[in-house]
């Protein structure tokens, strides 16, 4: 029997021990990679499942949605209109076009808001849904008129200044009048006349508190960009210039000399507040209502016969 080389035994041996060793670190790569893969499968399966679900409950959101929409239940069953003075409610509702059929859920309320806005009385109009009757809620606050202005045509003026619609028949017309604007300049909203018709209303307030002149005392208030304001009494048609700003001062002194103003109206020509601290009484002149009169007289007699 032949015996192996020594040397070659122990090369064989080593080998041997090496494949050994190499088959071992690859099946620890192959088992690491494939825990790996696992935990990376079972991730985006987990991901995958939430994406589904997400898809499902939005597409369900979305037919309930469209099935609410068209359920007749859901329809405008009634709508209450409130704060109606001079407008009606089938103005109103013309201008609103609200179809009884339309969903209250997909109603535009600042659009139906919006549409209301366009009537000449309304100022502002809201709009919210009544759930429980199923039911469009709509409150309107009108303007209130405070003044009449002569233009091309009398037109009601607001608190807040603006002219908001020919006053008509069955319209409040025992107002003060305001004079002196061009129809032009109040509709291209020129800052003087704005002014002038902002300074009028607050004349009309401090008369409407006054205790000695008071609103019913007047007739028209005059507005010109040079002289500023000048008011016209109803008795007699007595001019009191009033001018630009410090309108309330102005008033405070008149209110002390009135009561003696009232019993000579007859012979008052104007009245003038523009000087600091001062009442101007300008008084008609005596010999030319004598002239008047023996005129009037000589007329009324006749022409004498030669």
């Amino acid at each position: 029997m032949k015996e192996r080389p020594e040397g070659l035994g122990k090369s064989g041996g080593m080998a041997r021990h090496n494949r050994i060793r190499a088959n071992r670190k690859i099946r620890r790569f192959r088992g690491k990679n494939t825990g790996q893969l696992r935990v990376w499968a079972g991730r985006i399966g987990k991901g995958a499942l939430s994406l589904i679900m997400l898809a499902s409950l939005t597409m369900l959101g979305f037919t309930a949605y469209q099935y609410f929409q068209r359920t007749a239940g859901l329809n405008v069953g009634e709508i209450k209109i409130m704060g109606c003075v001079n407008v009606t409610e089938t103005e109103l509702l013309n201008l609103s076009r609200i179809d009884f059929k339309a969903s209250l859920m997909n109603l535009d309320l600042k659009e139906v808001s919006n549409r209301l806005a366009q009537h000449p009385w309304v100022e502002k109009a809201t709009v919210r849904r009544d759930w429980s009757r199923m039911a469009l809620i709509i409150e309107v606050q009108e303007r209130v008129s405070l003044a009449l202005i002569l233009l091309d045509d009398l037109y009601l003026v607001d608190r807040h200044g603006e002219v908001f619609k020919k006053a008509g028949p069955k319209d409040r017309i025992d107002l003060p009048v305001f004079t002196g604007l061009q129809y032009q300049e109040v509709k291209e909203r020129d800052k003087g006349a704005i002014s002038l018709i902002l300074q009028g209303l607050e004349l009309l307030e401090l008369l409407r508190e006054g205790k000695v002149l008071t609103l019913r005392q007047v007739s028209e208030i005059h507005l010109n960009k040079e002289n500023g304001l000048t008011l016209f009494t109803l008795d007699k048609g007595i001019p009191i210039r009033l001018g630009s700003g410090k309108l309330s001062e102005k008033i405070s002194r008149l209110e002390k000399v009135f009561p003696d103003l009232q019993q000579k109206s007859k012979d008052v020509e104007y009245v003038d507040l523009n000087y600091p601290r001062k009442v101007v009484v300008k008084m008609k002149e005596r010999e030319k209502e004598k002239e008047k009169e023996a005129v009037n007289r000589y007329l009324r007699r006749g022409t004498p016969h030669g």
